[in-house]
């Protein structure tokens, strides 16, 4: 038997159940209910949505689609509409998905439905009428209208009960805007819809606009489904939605190579947990990444405040926190908790927790699956794993890295750091070999790209880059930068026309553990001779023969590996005993 039989006959035993047991498929109770019900609490117009995409996947979904019909104008829509092409409805089934509780997938631990509440909730929770339109082979639609203005007029009032009952399923033709979208935009045109969902009398939209509303929705369907988009295509008034990690660590989601900045994905952290009878162990997952200090800046050289913010700072303000996903579907995003509170700098920290359904009593689960309440049991156990240490080692290099790097980036031009001002003195005593032609050549190919990068980040006429940049190569011909390359060398070297770069890998045991290791003067004067003793290895590595280049290339990657290796082994060997606190508290530094 196909999944899709297996469905059909799932809602066909529930409805023969549920009939059998006298259910005439009334409301309930009347008009008040469905007036309260209205201010369920959906943060927004995304998280509503999210109820019928639920569905959708659930009902094995290929291709989602999030239409908008309009009227006169098409600066604000007066309808949506979720198509898809999953399994659909039997007749009767369409009936009592309309009703609040109608689910043959009651109790169930698979994907995301349980409980029946989410279609009609999320629907009158933006507009006052919908309707919903089914199929499960070709041919004509059968359809349900539920609207609360006709609900309170008693318009479907049974006489004979004098129960507000939920009409028999009919014919009915679709709209013809959503035919057109349909044939436009979706695989197969009309021909490959099963179910169709349309709001109407729109009153509640988050986002009024069709521009607003179409970013939004792209963005927040990215985060949310990231997880199933392989599976399952979404698209939003006929534009893809990408997935969005807010973790930036998945390459080809969104913004993880949006500039030459890198999140560094760290080792994912297993937490087991036994079922509340003790008798099956469950795996939840603790994702965890480290983002640099000039990760949410276009122009790496200022701080990302107003236009100089880039798009992921948006987006981690949203997901400042411990990211909860059910089934690696997003549910929440918790900031306050028994184990610390996160500040603003910990937006550099990306932590994700991702629990299987079998756990849902222990992590308070609502049924508008838009928020979750921890347990206790579950925060002991994240203590139990090492949440604490892991989160205050990754905020103590927080503290390292932006002390480290304000100083660096904030070095102006005309104030050398130590270390260059040495490298400048140095070159009246210590002679150089001239530079080979190529090593010229590739400087001003470095030099123009470092121009046109700059250009492209911030904006600004090449021309004007290019005059700054050889005021600063006169005024600094050595300088120190920093980058976060996963994998790359602990350091490189680079010249960019008449200056000679040293670029330190951030994300690299070699920053981390000792460039940044020491703060106060002791360990500026430690940089300065690590600076210097680089320097002069690039140095030897730009004047040397184009044979002997390379062999430092393909060198210094494996001296990267061998000390990526070394350093973590060192780490327990130099301080075995070292205790973590439970909480840092930041100075100075204000709350969520």
């Amino acid at each position: 038997m196909s999944k899709k039989s297996t469905v059909i006959a799932r809602q066909e035993a529930y409805i023969n159940k549920v009939e059998k047991e006298g259910f005439d498929f009334g409301l309930t109770v009347a008009d008040a209910f469905v007036r309260s019900i209205r201010d369920l609490g959906y943060k927004s117009c995304g998280t509503a949505l999210d109820e019928l995409i639920d569905n959708s996947v659930e009902a094995g979904a290929q291709n989602v689609h999030v239409a908008f019909g309009y009227g006169k104008s098409d600066a604000k829509p007066e309808s949506i509409a979720i198509l898809d092409d999953g399994y659909g409805m039997v007749k009767k089934m369409i009936r009592a998905a309309v009703v609040w509780g109608g689910t043959d997938r009651e109790g169930s631990r698979n994907l995301f439905g349980r409980y029946g509440y989410g279609l009609p909730s999320a629907s009158v929770s933006q507009g006052k009428r919908f309707t919903v339109y089914s199929r499960t082979e070709s041919g004509p639609f059968h359809a349900v209208t539920m609207d609360t203005e006709e609900i309170g007029l008693g318009k479907y009032i049974d006489l004979k009960t004098n129960r507000v009952v939920v009409p028999q399923p009919t014919v009915q033709e679709l709209p013809k805007w959503v035919v057109d979208y349909a044939n436009k935009n979706f695989p197969d045109g009309v021909d490959g819809l099963s179910t169709v969902v349309v709001w109407e009398k729109l009153d509640r939209l988050t986002w009024k606009t069709t521009k607003v509303l179409e970013t939004k929705l792209l963005e927040h369907f990215g985060l949310v489904y990231r997880g199933f988009l392989r599976q399952t295509a979404i698209t939003v008034n006929g534009k893809k939605v990408e997935s969005l990690d807010p973790l930036f660590v998945t390459p080809g989601a969104r913004y993880f190579d949006l500039d030459h900045d890198r999140a560094e994905a760290l080792p994912e952290l297993p937490i087991k947990v036994k079922s509340g009878d003790g008798k099956k162990e469950h795996v939840v997952k603790l994702r965890i990444s480290y983002m640099p200090p000039t990760f949410f800046s276009i122009d790496k050289t200022r701080p990302a405040q107003g236009r100089n913010a880039n798009p992921r700072l948006a987006i981690r303000k949203e997901n400042h926190g411990i990211v909860v996903c059910r089934n690696g579907r997003q549910l929440d995003v918790i900031v306050r908790n028994p184990l610390t509170t996160f500040v603003n700098y910990d937006r550099l920290i990306g932590l994700e927790l991702d629990f299987p359904a079998e756990l849902d009593e222990e992590f308070g689960v609502t049924t508008a699956k838009q928020q979750i309440t921890i347990s206790d049991r579950i925060w002991d156990r994240l203590k139990e794993a090492g949440f604490l240490r892991i989160l205050e080692d990754l905020r103590r290099r927080r503290r390292e890295d932006d002390g480290d790097v304000s100083a660096l980036l904030e070095a102006s031009p005309e104030i050398p750091r130590p270390s260059e001002r040495v490298m400048e003195e140095a070159e009246a005593i210590v002679r150089r070999r001239p530079a080979p032609e190529e090593v010229e050549r590739e400087a001003e190919v470095n030099l123009q790209k470092e121009v046109d990068r700059i250009a492209e980040a911030t904006g600004i006429d090449p021309k004007v880059i290019e005059k700054k940049k050889n005021e600063e190569i006169a005024s600094k011909p050595f300088k120190v930068e920093t980058e976060s390359i996963t994998g790359g060398p602990f350091f490189r070297v680079e010249q960019r026309g008449g200056q000679m770069v040293l670029l330190l890998n951030k994300a690299h045991r070699f920053f981390t553990d000792v460039y940044s290791g020491v703060p106060g003067v002791e360990g500026r004067q430690l940089r300065t001779g690590l600076e210097l003793l680089l320097f002069a290895i690039g140095q030897c590595e730009l004047d040397a023969p184009t044979a002997v280049r390379a062999t430092y290339v393909s060198e210094r990657i494996e001296w990267s590996n061998r000390l990526n290796v070394l350093l973590t082994l060192a780490q327990d060997q130099v301080d075995p005993d070292r205790e973590y606190p439970e909480e840092s508290e930041m100075p100075g530094e204000m709350m969520e």
